[in-house]
């Protein structure tokens, strides 16, 4: 059970954390309805049409079928780019209230006080997941809510909704690369700048590798696959994968706070 210190910790986090998350969900849900409005003004031209016929190029951003509802919200949104904002939103947030506020010198007076490192670091953890889980609730909600005001019924509300979901995900996996690498005690550039490193060659893995004859089954190694499949609302999410992004973010998290009590916190 949590007690009253572990919440004034967690909502101190989430306070000092909140604006931004206000304007990157904003802004992410902007993009998404602005993607699904597009559809009726392209569901009877030939200009979808023509896109089909790019082949390879139209893969690398996992949208095969793009002239179908779900083809073309995997291309537009679920294949790439809500999982590039989610990610980004997660690995910004994460590492401005860990690497960020011990380089700043905020976590000094916090780490002076009677309480151990690991409920300092971890309520911020979870509160940055909390504020991703509500910019997912939102999307998801906006999303569900766009199917048939701009005639995107077929694609189906449980898979977009499981998208957008397999997208929170990956993002919370990737916020996890930056959180592990803060607690070894990299700075805030450094453990942004791993995350997405990660971030992208997970992508690369997923989408361009594959294009490669003979190694197709290089996707099954990226995290992006196990979140999102190739095409999450199209074909849905596959499997059990998502459980294994689950244990993997468990463990960096688990990785990450070890370190931090077993090493001498940077002043600021």
């Amino acid at each position: 059970m949590i007690g009253a210190t572990d919440r004034e910790l967690l909502a101190r986090a989430a306070s000092a954390l909140r604006r931004a998350a206000m304007w990157w969900g904003l802004g992410i849900v902007l993009f998404a309805v602005v993607s699904a409005a597009f559809w009726p003004s392209l569901e009877d031209s030939e200009a979808l049409a023509g896109f089909e016929e790019m082949g390879a190029l139209l893969e690398a951003f996992g949208a095969q079928d793009i002239a179908t509802p779900a083809g073309y919200l995997d291309g537009q949104l679920y294949a790439l780019m809500l999982p590039l904002l989610l990610s980004g939103f997660a690995i910004a947030g994460v590492t401005a209230l860990t690497s960020g506020d011990e380089q700043a010198g905020r976590l000094e007076f916090l780490h002076a006080l009677p309480v151990s490192r690991t409920a300092v670091w971890l309520t911020r953890w979870i509160a940055a997941m909390l504020l991703l889980g509500a910019v997912t609730v939102a999307t998801a909600v906006v999303m569900v809510v766009s199917l048939p005001v701009f005639s995107l019924d077929e694609a189906g509300v449980g898979r977009v909704v499981g998208a957008t979901f397999g997208c929170a995900l990956l993002a919370a996996f990737h916020g996890a690369v930056g959180y592990a690498a803060a607690g070894f005690g990299a700075t805030r550039a450094a453990s942004a700048g791993l995350a997405i490193a990660v971030l992208v060659s997970g992508y690369v893995l997923s989408f361009l590798v594959p294009l490669v004859a003979g190694l197709c089954s290089a996707r099954r190694a990226s995290p992006w696959y196990w979140a999102l499949g190739e095409q999450p609302v199209s074909d849905g999410i596959p499997g059990a994968w998502p459980l294994v992004l689950v244990a993997v973010t468990a463990a960096l998290v688990a990785v990450g706070t070890w370190a931090v009590e077993h090493r001498d916190i940077r002043p600021g």
